[in-house]
């Protein structure tokens, strides 16, 4: 294990991933930390001078062990999951790798090294009944996903590891690999100057990457362990979320019309009333989270700067 508190190694995985973006400028501007990247594609791109990269299929243990304990970091980050809640239902084996048997293996590499494991979750491990649900609320997915990882959970808990869960929910944020979340789908939507639906029955908090970094840097800095919630500001439907993205980026919101889950038939039901509770994290770590009308628009400016 790196013990030298001054200069900490943070080992990313699944670095592709909007939020390990955004984990990964915080971490560069503002923690005095070097960074070992991986990630199961081999076209990582951006400003990664002076970082190491490495390429491993996510159910390769032996190689990612090999790399913990080459690189021995303090601290270990997990930003790969399968999130396609509609996939997970069809590709159950697929979602179980990705979601479940990673964590394991990830645990297990921290293990190894005595490291800081830090992971995370969704508010969709909830039925969405009484939501937004605090950290200790009682679990109880209704989709495959949410399944997962609940699972994924678990295995962290009897992992006899120091680790951080991170619970969080309907996260939008740039992405220098063109993955696309509700902002940029109701964006590409507008841009075509068509009517099209959104559900109007769905609650969360919309949550900007940048916000989720900053957390991260929190919890590393206080090697604070055990479950947070990291949403934001905002308690709101997919609609009126919808409306505050057209009104940020001057579109006509009079296109998006309202529509029920039930109406739109989505392949895997989803919580409706999900979302989660911030003010631990609040609280302990002295966050303050993005309203929608402020976190929507820093993202309109980076994608200014940065491009779509």
């Amino acid at each position: 294990m790196n013990t030298d508190d001054t200069k900490k190694k943070v080992m990313i995985i699944g670095t592709r991933s909007k939020v390990a973006e955004a984990v990964v400028r915080i971490l560069r501007a503002e923690l005095n930390a070097s960074l070992v990247l991986i990630s199961s594609a081999d076209n990582l791109v951006g400003d990664i001078d002076g970082v190491a990269l490495y390429t491993v299929k996510h159910h390769d243990y032996k190689q990612f062990k090999e790399i913990a304990m080459k690189e021995l970091p303090s601290v270990l980050i997990n930003c790969a999951a399968m999130t396609d809640v509609d996939a997970c239902e069809i590709d159950k084996e697929g979602a179980w790798s990705a979601n479940v048997t990673l964590v394991e293996n990830f645990l297990r590499a921290g293990k190894s090294i005595d490291a800081h494991c830090i992971h995370f979750s969704t508010d969709y491990i909830f039925d969405g009944k009484n939501g937004p649900y605090i950290e200790n609320d009682t679990a109880n997915p209704i989709n495959y996903y949410g399944r997962t990882k609940l699972a994924a959970e678990n295995v962290c808990h009897s992992s006899g590891v120091d680790c951080t869960i991170l619970r969080t929910n309907v996260v939008y944020g740039h992405s220098t690999y063109r993955h696309t979340d509700f902002v940029h789908w109701v964006i590409n939507k507008l841009d075509m100057g068509k009517p099209f639906k959104v559900v109007d029955d769905q609650y969360g908090n919309p949550t900007f990457t940048d916000d989720i970094a900053l957390a991260v840097k929190k919890i590393i800095d206080k090697k604070r362990v055990g479950i947070y919630n990291l949403s934001g500001k905002e308690y709101c439907n997919r609609f009126e979320f919808a409306k505050m993205i057209a009104k940020v980026f001057s579109y006509d919101s009079t296109l998006i019309n309202s529509i029920t889950s039930e109406e739109l038939g989505q392949k895997s039901p989803r919580p409706k009333r999900a979302g989660l509770v911030n003010l631990k994290a609040e609280t302990d770590l002295q966050m303050k989270f993005s309203d929608v009308i402020s976190g929507v628009t820093t993202l309109r400016h980076q994608m200014q700067m940065w491009g779509k």
